[in-house]
């Protein structure tokens, strides 16, 4: 859903990947309790000042709960 938003670079892990040794917040509170999870990164500078926050507060506001009812409604058509 990001990637069809104007305006916006999107990568998938890039240049990171998330690893047990490397990270702590998915591994232990998402993958390991079995709940969906995402982690996003904005770059530098997109997200600075009241204006910034302010646009990606609502850009995932917006986005998230879409993404949710999507994913959710995939594993019910889906499961397993």
């Amino acid at each position: 859903m990001l990637k069809r938003e104007d305006g916006l670079v999107i990568g998938d892990n890039e240049p990171y990947s998330v690893t047990d040794a490397s990270d702590y917040t998915i591994p232990v509170h998402g993958e390991r309790r079995g709940l969906h999870h995402v982690a996003i990164e904005v770059r530098a500078g997109l997200d600075a000042g009241d204006k910034g926050q302010r646009e990606w507060h609502s850009l995932l506001e917006r986005l998230l709960p879409l993404a949710y009812q999507k994913l959710t409604a995939a594993e019910i058509l889906s499961p397993g």
